[in-house]
């Protein structure tokens, strides 16, 4: 959820200058890896260096960009985009991405209006999203409503506005993006959860709104003033302060019996050294600055700690991914990381090919990680 997502650089391959004949320069190629990843309800999106997109997963809502409403056991590329996208972001059955030109353009289900070409027809090819105008920088999708960022610090939104996560405070959906109003500064990050929309502006300080309770822009007391991101789950919301240090709020019980979290933020003791946070149902996954993947809250497969109980309050290591990872991406039920070798792995649901390695397990999925195939 949170926007900092890391770059990767493509791998570069010297090529062999042929024997008997003078030598060239050697030439090179660059490999294109995955430098970004988002997921949805049952599907996922992968970008690729070279500004293609990629998709697997279910596609009972064209969510993967294809005509034939079957699921893909194996990343599928999003031709239609061609190859100039710069980030993606997955709702729960629709899909998103932003092109280096500012433009965003969005495909899969569209009951709510959620992809905000002013119609509720559900589309398999890409439809730039219309009356955005101006630069976009960063977005961030919800459960079927999506928030953008514009370069001059505003926020728009549109899609399902059942409890109030599009800010305007009137509850109605909007097939088209409308400025979110009441934010003090200039916005510098954005996420979504499942009904609860968050910003963080210049000054550090986190706004939020819908969830039903708060129908336009409130901001959120008892945090630091040096907040640089924000998150969420389904009921949680997060953020990152300049120290790499992660704060949470809202309480949970968990079907376990347990709680998770506390109604005033709080921040996580064992987390000190965060750069990228995002949440899935109820549980969240941090990427480290020492490259080393890190989850709480409800386990069911989501985790990835290769064990079947919660840890609502303790963080546990994703097993294997203790160095290397460069990135992170959180599904309703997954998890997923990009290591520095370009590799992208994956754990927790199977049951439409989530994990995109050509399987599919309609009982489950997989505690541990497990490769992502090839692209």
């Amino acid at each position: 959820m949170n926007p900092r997502a890391t770059a990767m650089v493509g791998l570069l391959i010297a090529a062999s200058a042929c024997a008997g004949s003078p030598s060239p320069p050697a030439a090179t190629v660059t490999r294109s890896v995955v430098k970004q990843v988002s997921a949805g309800w049952s599907h996922a999106l992968a970008l690729k260096s070279d500004g293609t997109v990629w998709a697997w997963g279910a596609n009972d809502s064209f969510q993967l960009g294809k005509a034939e409403r079957t699921d893909s056991l194996v990343p599928i590329q999003v031709k239609a985009l061609g190859n100039h996208v710069i980030a993606v972001a997955a709702a729960a059955s629709s899909s998103y991405a932003l092109k280096a030109d500012g433009s965003v353009w969005a495909w899969g289900e569209n009951d709510r209006g959620q992809l905000g070409d002013g119609t509720v027809e559900a589309k398999f090819t890409p439809v730039r999203v219309a009356g955005l105008g101006g630069r976009v920088t960063a977005i961030a999708a919800g459960d079927s409503y999506v928030l953008a960022l514009k370069s001059d610090g505003t926020v728009w939104a549109w899609g399902d506005d059942y409890a109030s996560q599009l800010g305007d405070g009137d509850g109605a959906d909007k097939l088209a993006p409308e400025p979110v109003t009441g934010l003090s500064q200039k916005v510098i990050g954005i996420a979504a959860g499942k009904s609860q929309s968050l910003a963080v502006t210049a000054d550090g300080s986190v706004w939020f709104w819908g969830d039903y309770d708060h129908k336009t822009p409130t901001r959120m007391q008892g945090l630091p003033a040096n907040i640089v991101g924000v998150g969420a789950n389904m009921d949680q919301g997060a953020a990152i302060d300049s120290d790499g240090g992660v704060w949470t709020w809202g309480r949970v019980f968990l079907p376990s019996g347990q709680y998770m979290g506390t109604e005033a933020p709080a921040q996580v003791p064992q987390l000190t050294h965060v750069t990228q946070l995002g949440g899935g149902w109820d549980f969240f996954v941090a990427l480290e600055s020492n490259g080393s993947v890190l989850s709480w809250g409800e386990n069911l497969d989501t985790l990835g700690d290769g064990t079947p109980g919660d840890s609502p309050t303790d963080p546990v290591h994703v097993v294997g991914l203790d160095t290397g990872v460069v990135a992170i991406g959180v599904g309703s039920s997954n998890g997923y990381a990009i290591t520095s070798a370009g590799k992208l792995w994956a754990w927790g649901n199977n049951n439409h090919g989530e994990l995109g390695n050509g399987t599919i397990d309609p009982q489950g999925g997989t505690n541990v990680p497990v490769e992502v195939g090839s692209f």
